[in-house]
């Protein structure tokens, strides 16, 4: 066994299991096979200013945690949450900045053989319409490679009118946007009855 893969994984169950004594939280978020399945609920442990109550589910790609790999820090995540987000370019940036910085500064306090500053994450966002914004994140991968990476997101946001609830989808990839991994991720669906 490799370690040094093994020790991301343990890492990412630690911060992601956060979700009660339920041991196979169901996860909204369908995904084809080889997806691994993650469930948190908020606050976030790692970024606990972000002020939302209900659930992220999270599918990563098979290879998100390898380098090198073609879906290599690839994966989705849905905000399944009870306040509006009311999105905008600045509210993106400030709160994907919150979220990259809390969960790599966790990563990196959690590994015992990395003690070092890393760089803050920066994010950049245009909105495309109401409900649709595309951005870059320049942040630092301390679960695999110790260095700084540069994602491309797509974030969507729909309101679920059947149980009330607000759902922001992140589509996240260092893949330029015309790569086959982001047909792969748009494969990972909703499976939840909005009306």
């Amino acid at each position: 066994m490799n370690l040094a893969k093994t020790i991301p994984f343990i890492i990412i169950t630690m911060l992601f299991f956060q979700c009660g004594s339920e041991n196979n939280p169901h996860n909204p978020l369908l995904a084809p096979e080889g997806w691994r399945s993650e469930v948190i609920e908020f606050p976030l442990k790692f970024a606990s200013s972000l002020a939302y109550t209900g659930v992220e589910y999270v599918r990563f790609a098979p290879g998100w945690g390898e380098e090198g790999a073609t879906d290599y820090f690839s994966y989705v995540f849905l905000w399944d949450i009870d306040q509006n987000p009311d999105l905008s370019t600045q509210k993106l940036e400030s709160e994907m900045e919150i979220y990259f910085d809390g969960l790599m500064r966790m990563v990196t306090k959690m590994n015992l053989k990395l003690f070092k500053e890393i760089p803050k994450s920066k994010a950049f966002f245009e909105k495309i319409n109401d409900s649709v914004y595309v951005g870059k994140i320049l942040t630092y991968d301390a679960f695999t490679t110790k260095k700084e990476v540069n994602l491309n997101i797509i974030v969507e946001y729909t309101f679920c009118k059947n149980n009330n609830k607000h759902l922001v989808l992140f589509n996240i990839s260092p893949q330029p946007p015309e790569h086959q991994v982001w047909k792969k991720m748009k494969k990972v669906t909703i499976d939840l009855d909005c009306g």
